[in-house]
């Protein structure tokens, strides 16, 4: 069978299009009758003048997802392409080039929702009709495309945080509005990649509509990465808007909303007191001034009395203005950052403040819009630095004597005033630490204004130590105010306005020192809530007891002021005033140990000094001999001249009895007495007229003594030294008979001794006595 000629045309063409891989589809020119086509496969197919002028085609998307519409390009033709939905609204369209040496594709992109849409292909003019055009919709599931339209508010893309998403604006009045939750309050970035010749401008907003941050991307030459902005925001859902700025119009664009999770960013708006960030203590916050009349503000709850110190980090090319309010928005303080080329760290700035709410507000000074900041706060609970606002004497700052207080003046203007009582009447001293470079005039002053006493602390380099006057006040209420004199604003200043007490008297104190036990010191004339303290040097040296009186006496202990004879220094501190100097109280050393008996030796001497020596000793030792456990009189006393000493008396006793024997130790009081006992002296004699012997024969001799006393012990030897005893006998009377069986036949000798009571015995006296008759 023979083919018409158009059949045959018709066949070539398809033949042609299936070498090469497009499908030649027959159309019509109403969107009601589009020839279905697939994502992702090319098509082709032609216009006629006066026919199919223009070509529809149907296409489903199974997802929500980016399509991307192609269109191969040939020189001196030129089609319109368009993506529709069935009411006809246009999402994207696109024009292909009819230059000379074309090549290549027209595309574009548009996110889509899933669903079914349209292409609308017709001629740009006369020259498309009877041209063979190709074209292909892509597709690419994802969520993270623009799905158009979203060019309002209620019909915005949802957009997840940390990732990212992209999109095409169709033209300069077109605009992508993404709908972001933001979970938590924290730090959001948001940033869009830039491209060269290309200007994008992006936002984020409230519903409402309110800018919370924008960017317009760079389109330098050699333009690279993203262009960003940090704002703090809390919890709650946002906008983000992305718009023409120049030449952006069917260019695929990249945005991105970064989140971190933080209570330690700021979070707009918080441009007034109202709306001010609440700022946790000890912590560092981040954030950004969004334009010159933006400002930042946090809230900051100080728990007690105490020091602020706020620090914000340094940056070249950059300046902020950081300021502390009250509630009533006065300033107490502010800064503003350095910003040469090489600065780093922070500037810091302090302020003593009571305890209350304060506010703290970050401005633009100098090229600051959108640059990140870096702000911390440093709280330090203290009576011990000045409260602002104390510059009149009746805000003055109450203090205490005797403690270092901080403080700043703020400007040239400032001065701080401080409120003293003065306890009692005495020399109260102002001192302030010096410090090269800064000259600050401090005065005492009562409460008409009339100033006792100033300086100008020394400004010199090489400055060190304080200055300080001195005079004497009588009890009451008194000032001191500091101000500044030369370069002394916001440098920190440390004084002391200080007050000694009275010092005690020696007779006041009593020390004790005790052997075995705590040694105790009193002190009497003090007054109820003095601190008592007790040292063991004139200066610096060991604390040996402290105590607070309860009454108008104390009685403080330490387990050992000394063995040996020494000096305690006593202080008392009144309330409100410093420690008094020290007075020195002597004191006593211990008691020395007693001597044993086995130490003392004495021999009592008949007719010549009776002697005591003592062993075991040391040199300077003092021994004495009382004749008496108590009391008594001394016999004798004698210093060491080494280790053992010699007394002499001239009587202990002619009987035998006891003498009691100390010693004192150099240092040390005098030891217990020790009693030592002595023999009496030798007994005198017999006579040997006193003695009669009867030499007997066959019966018992005798030896008679008389002349002597009762008790006298009469002895009766063989010998003048050494021998027998032949006989011994107390006396009952004033003679006495002793018995002896045998004397010897023959004369002889016997040999007589006698012991008086308490002494010892007598030498023997030789007595004759004849042969037995």
């Amino acid at each position: 069978m023979i083919l018409s000629v158009r059949k045959m045309i018709l066949f070539c063409v398809i033949v042609a299009f299936s070498l090469l891989g497009t499908k030649p589809i027959s159309t019509y020119a109403a969107i009601s009758n589009a020839v279905p086509i697939e994502v992702n496969k090319a098509y082709s197919g032609a216009l006629h003048e006066g026919k199919n002028e223009e070509d529809f085609y149907k296409f489903s998307l199974p997802s929500d997802g980016n399509v991307t519409l192609s269109m191969k390009q040939k020189a001196g033709v030129t089609w319109n392409v368009t993506i529709l939905n069935n009411k006809g609204e246009v999402f994207e369209s696109l024009q292909t080039d009819d230059s000379e040496l074309i090549e290549g594709n027209a595309a574009v992109q548009v996110g889509l929702p899933k669903g079914t849409y349209f292409i609308q292909i017709s001629p740009y003019s006369s020259d498309s009709y009877n041209q063979r055009y190709e074209f292909k919709v892509g597709f690419a599931v994802s969520n993270n495309y623009e799905k158009e339209f979203n060019n309002s508010l209620a019909t915005a893309n949802a957009m997840n945080v940390n990732q990212s998403y992209k999109g095409t604006l169709s033209d300069g009045n077109d605009q992508d509005i993404y709908k972001v939750t933001v979970p938590n309050d924290g730090n959001v970035t948001l940033s869009m990649k830039q491209k060269t010749g290309i200007r994008w401008y992006a936002s984020i907003q409230t519903s409402s509509g309110k800018v919370m941050e924008e960017l317009t991307t760079d389109d330098s030459e050699l333009i690279d990465g993203y262009a960003s902005k940090e704002v703090g925001l809390p919890k709650g859902t946002y906008y983000v808007q992305v718009s023409d700025d120049s030449y952006s119009e069917n260019e695929p664009y990249e945005v991105k909303v970064g989140f971190v999770k933080s209570d330690n960013y700021e979070k707009e708006s918080n441009n007034s007191l109202t709306a001010a960030n609440k700022m946790n203590l000890n912590q560092s916050y981040k954030g950004s001034i969004n334009s010159s009349n933006d400002k930042d503000v946090y809230k900051v709850d100080l728990p007690s009395d105490g020091n602020l110190t706020l620090s914000m980090k340094q940056r070249a090319g950059v300046r902020w203005s950081v300021s502390i309010l009250n509630p009533k928005s006065q300033n107490f303080d502010s800064f503003i950052t350095d910003d040469s080329e090489l600065i780093d760290g922070y500037e810091t700035m302090q302020v003593g403040l009571p305890k209350g709410s304060y506010y703290i507000a970050v401005e633009p000074d100098s090229y600051s819009e959108d640059e990140p900041y870096e702000i911390k706060t440093a709280f330090a609970a203290t009576n011990t630095y000045e409260k602002e606002f104390n510059n009149t004497l009746t805000t003055a700052n109450s203090i205490n004597l005797n403690q270092v207080y901080k403080g700043t003046i703020n400007n040239s203007n400032d001065k701080d005033i401080y409120k003293i009582v003065v306890p009692n009447d005495g020399n109260v001293e102002l001192s302030m630490k010096q410090k090269a470079g800064a000259e600050w005039h401090a005065q005492l002053q009562n409460s008409s204004g009339y100033v006792y006493k100033d300086f100008i602390t020394n400004g010199d380099e090489l400055v060190s130590g304080n200055a300080s006057v001195q005079t004497w006040l009588k009890k009451g209420t008194y000032f001191a105010v500091i101000e500044n004199d030369s370069y002394t604003e916001d440098i920190p200043y440390e004084f002391i306005t200080s007050m000694k007490s009275p010092a005690l008297k020696a007779s006041q104190i009593k020390v004790t020192n005790n052997k075995g036990k705590d040694d105790v010191i009193a002190v009497s004339g003090i007054a109820k809530g003095d601190i008592v303290k007790v040292y063991n040097t004139s200066s610096k040296g060991t604390l040996l007891a402290s105590k607070t009186s309860t009454g108008p006496s104390a009685t403080l202990t330490t387990k050992q002021v000394g063995e040996k004879a020494g000096k305690v220094y006593v202080t008392v501190s009144r309330s409100g005033m410093s420690e008094s100097d020290r007075v020195a109280v002597a004191f006593s050393g211990e008691q020395s140990n007693a001597l044993s008996s086995s130490q003392v030796k004495i021999t009592n001497n008949k007719g010549k000094d009776d002697v005591i020596s003592v062993s075991g000793i040391a040199k300077g030792d003092i021994v004495k001999v009382y004749n008496a456990n108590s009391k008594g009189t001394v016999l004798a006393s004698k210093t060491s001249t080494g280790s053992s000493a010699i007394l002499t008396t001239k009587q202990v006793g002619q009987k035998a009895g006891k003498v009691y024997v100390t010693v004192a130790r150099s240092g040390m009081t005098e030891s217990v007495r020790t009693a030592i006992s002595f023999a009496g002296e030798q007994s005198n004699a017999l006579q040997s007229s006193q003695v009669k012997v009867v030499n007997n024969k066959g019966k018992v001799d005798s030896v008679t003594v008389s002349k002597i006393s009762k008790g006298d012990v009469v002895k009766v030897y063989n010998a003048s030294s050494k021998g027998t005893l032949l006989a011994s006998k107390e006396s009952g009377g004033i003679s006495t008979t002793l018995s002896i069986k045998q004397l010897g036949q023959k004369a002889g000798k016997v040999y007589v001794t006698t012991t008086n009571p308490g002494m010892t015995e007598s030498t023997r006296t030789a007595v004759n006595y004849s042969a037995e008759r």
